[in-house]
């Protein structure tokens, strides 16, 4: 690792941290007037992963995002309209302008780092595509384990059903198994074996977003969401070898 990679793993570590204490202010205010915020967040914490993607897989990379941001606002619009995969839910005004009053555009920045980090710490610990799948699927539906039920409880969202897991509907994680799948799949046929290329920086977007939503389920006394993201912190900086750049 060059120089100028270490310097920014530390930076992207030391944010990290920083987010998760962030996180303490965000639990204890009411945020709906800050929607602007909410924004400009949820897309900076994306832009370590789109790059990393874009430069470790080139072409490959730029389309494997167009074709899961696409797939992202398909599968949310069906599920807001429907109820299917998800359950029925709709979004509050804290993360977006909504694509034909349904889908806010921040959805690809939001889920695909989710997906991407989770594909990474599945290359790096298994082989074979099928084996692929299975657990970058199982690593994304635990990041919602982590995300879902903090969002809910600031009101990101809100479920029509709320569920017994902290407010959210157990269909809901059913249909990230279904939407998981559906992104794997996606991207073994866009990139192939190309994946085993995805660099550390890939998971960088990732370890961002589990630091400050793991911070949250703490200050909101979310206690097993908050376990589960701190075992996921743990899963990305042991797999990564702390190198996040």
């Amino acid at each position: 690792m060059s120089d100028r990679a270490g310097r920014t793993s530390i930076v992207i570590l030391l944010t990290g941290i920083l987010l998760a204490v962030s996180s303490y202010f965000v639990s204890g205010v009411r945020i709906e007037g800050y929607w602007i915020l909410s924004v400009i967040f949820i897309i900076s914490m994306a832009v370590p992963s789109f790059i990393s993607t874009m430069g470790s897989l080139k072409s490959r990379g730029f389309l494997l995002i167009l074709l899961l941001g696409i797939y992202a606002i398909s599968i949310e619009t069906l599920a807001i309209i429907t109820g299917f995969p998800y359950s029925e839910f709709h979004y509050g005004d804290m993360i977006g302008l909504k694509i034909l009053g349904y889908t806010p555009f921040t959805v690809p920045f939001a889920w695909l780092p989710l997906f991407l980090g989770s594909a990474y710490l599945a290359k790096e610990s298994v082989e074979g595509r099928a084996k692929f799948m299975v657990l970058a699927t199982l690593i994304a539906v635990l990041t919602d384990v982590v995300i879902d039920p903090a969002a809910v409880n600031l009101r990101f969202w809100v479920w029509e059903n709320p569920g017994i897991f902290y407010g959210v509907p157990l269909q809901n994680f059913a249909g990230w198994i279904l939407s998981g799948l559906g992104a794997a799949m996606i991207s073994l046929l866009v990139a192939g074996d190309s994946l085993q290329e995805m660099g550390n920086g890939t998971v960088s977007s990732l370890y961002l977003i589990m630091c400050f939503w793991t911070g949250v389920c703490l200050f909101r006394g979310l206690e097993m969401p908050f376990i589960v993201g701190l075992t996921l912190i743990a899963l990305i900086l042991r797999t990564s070898k702390f190198k996040l750049w």
